[in-house]
């Protein structure tokens, strides 16, 4: 008797791509750079379980163009301009290439914008919000990031990456211009149309500097930030949930070349149950699945929708209410993507826990995964600049958070 082909194992298209099943690997930022951006010994070893753990696609982390601002000392750098830089991302590509060539990879690109940190790199701001700042900037500066963006996406084509993930989530700068609280008076603010403009002129400009229909374009999207004139709200002071125009800004994206996106929610400066839920809020997991039918009801049927916030589940018996064999991360995605709720499952602080969970899953072991107890340690770590995983099943994390925490 042969293993069953449940939704969550079936191929799928991913624009002009094909994904091996519905796993994707959640781009976490994890710090674990050397001081310069380059690829340290534990980016590469976490990248090469990532890679070899079974997902049909793997989202690199929040990769920074810019030492000057950026929210981690030893946060993941693509410079095309440094011949060091550039050569240390051929080389970590074309070992993807040759010993993973069935997983899809794509990175994730983005500015920190307000979220830098201060204390080694230059903030800067859209507008000045309470707690934050930084330097305003203008439409010259957004110019030029576009134009970093564009350059960098090409190089990444040229080196056999297979898309880019534009990054419009977690109060990071494309957030940060696309929230209402954005009413300022410029080329990028105010209405909804200036506010969404640097998001279509990148996907505009990135797709026009890469007309290979084969490398894909896509977005991590918070539908909502919870916060006064947030992403998905109703003004530019209100806490009034709207998230008509984060679908407005997805359909855009979507006629402007785009084929995937990954929903989330939240802002990682203000705090991270929304991302993350935990067990102190299991009832967030149904705002991520409610999200992402949003977002699926509103796209064109060929678009790839992925549901983020989902690691909370593991085996079942996480959620109030629901018998745990029907609310595992398992019979919950399997449900959903049958009943076109949403098309794929990204597995964040789960991929740190267990890389190779899609793997056990399609070889029936799913009595051998290692399941997240969303202790979120790895998130202390991150937090306090360390490199991060996960601190309960890896002895190497484990003996970091140890280190950091007893001092």
């Amino acid at each position: 008797m042969g293993i069953a082909v449940t939704p969550l194992k079936r191929p799928i298209h991913i624009g002009k791509r094909l994904a091996k099943n519905r796993f994707v690997i959640q781009p976490m930022e994890c710090g674990d750079a050397n001081l310069r951006g380059g690829f340290s010994e534990d980016s590469l070893r976490r990248y090469e379980k990532l890679l070899h753990g079974g997902a049909g696609m793997v989202v690199m982390e929040s990769v920074t163009l810019q030492l000057e601002s950026r929210a981690r000392k030893t946060q993941l750098l693509l410079d095309v301009n440094d011949p060091d830089n550039r050569d240390q991302w051929e080389r970590f590509v074309s070992q993807k290439r040759m010993h993973a060539p069935d997983t899809l990879l794509v990175v994730q690109l983005n500015h920190s914008g307000e979220l830098s940190d201060e204390s080694f790199s230059r903030r800067v701001c859209v507008k000045p919000l309470p707690g934050f700042g930084g330097t305003l900037i203008d439409a010259d500066y957004i110019e030029q990031t576009i134009a970093s963006y564009v350059e960098a996406s090409h190089f990444l084509a040229q080196i056999g990456v297979d898309g880019v993930d534009l990054k419009f989530c977690h109060g990071y700068l494309g957030s940060q211009l696309l929230r209402p609280f954005n009413d300022r008076c410029w080329k990028y603010g105010g209405s909804f149309e200036n506010r969404a403009r640097f998001a279509y002129e990148l996907c505009e400009k990135v797709r026009r500097a890469i007309p290979d229909e084969k490398f894909l374009i896509g977005a991590k999207v918070s539908v909502y930030d919870e916060m006064p004139g947030g992403q998905g709200h109703a003004g530019p002071n209100s806490l009034i949930i709207d998230p008509e125009e984060s679908i407005r800004l997805c359909k855009g994206l979507e006629a402007r070349g785009a084929s995937f996106f990954i929903e989330s929610l939240g802002n990682a400066g203000l705090g991270w149950q929304l991302m993350c839920p935990d067990h102190s809020c299991p009832g967030i997991v149904s705002q991520h699945m409610t999200a992402a039918k949003l977002l699926r009801q509103a796209l064109r049927p060929e678009t790839t929708v992925i549901c983020g916030g989902l690691s909370l589940l593991g085996k079942g018996g996480a959620l109030p209410g629901m018998a745990a064999e029907k609310s595992s991360l398992f019979a919950l995605s399997n449900s959903a993507i049958e009943q076109g709720d949403f098309d794929m499952i990204a597995l964040g602080r789960q991929s740190f826990a267990d890389p190779a969970l899609p793997a056990k899953y399609a070889a029936g072991k799913e009595q051998d995964i290692h399941w997240c107890t969303c202790c979120n340690r790895c998130g202390t770590l991150l937090g306090r600049q360390a490199h991060a995983g996960c601190a309960v099943y890896d002895p190497y994390y484990r003996t970091v958070y140890h280190d950091l925490t007893t001092k």
